[in-house]
Order: C-alpha cells, then structure tokens, then sequence
C-alpha cells in the first residue's frame, strides 16, 4: 500500500531514457540516505548497549548479585536515564538509592 508521505511528484518527462536517469539518480540518493540513517541508529544502540554493560558492571562490583528487577530496568533504559545512572553509582550507598525499592 502507498503511504501518503511516500509519494513524490515525478516532472514531465519526454522520454524513457531520460526517466531511466532521473529514477536512478533517485535511488541512489535514497540508497545512501538509508545507509546514513541505519549508521545513525546502529551508533546509539551500540553506546546505549555498552553504557547498559558499563552499569551492570560496576553494580556487580559495588553491590553484589543485581536482582532481575534492577537489570530489567537497565535494559529499558535510554542512553539520558543510563547516563544518570553512571553518575550516581559510586555515591549511592544501595541500589535503591539509584533505583528505588528492588526485590533483593
């Protein structure tokens, strides 16, 4: 099905050659745009992911075992709320000082 925000408007056009070009040049402008977007978005997975293992890490170290709860948390967080987190585990005196009350 067509999507009204994929259509474009095609010029006139006096022949299929000339078509042929214009269409190509399109999807190679495309082509890299999605190239671009899929770098993009594969960066912050990859720095929200290793931030998540960072916290984890140094939970272990500082608390002990971390309860499911707790990594379940971590695993939803985003990159802003992980940050937060990172800054305030070597002040916080217990997880539920970060997190608020865990299962333990």
């Amino acid at each position: 099905m067509r999507r009204a925000e994929h259509r474009i408007v095609l010029p006139r056009i006096d022949d299929l050659q000339e078509m042929n070009v214009m269409l190509a040049e399109r999807l190679e402008e495309w082509a890299h745009a999605y190239k671009a977007e899929g770098k993009a978005e594969g960066k912050a997975e990859g720095k929200t992911e290793g931030e998540a293992l960072a916290l984890q890490k140094l939970l272990r170290k500082r608390f002990g075992a971390v309860p499911a709860d707790v990594l379940a948390k971590i695993a939803g967080a985003s990159l802003e709320q992980l940050d937060t987190w990172l800054d305030q585990v070597l002040d916080a005196r217990s997880l539920d000082d970060l997190f608020g009350p865990t299962t333990h």
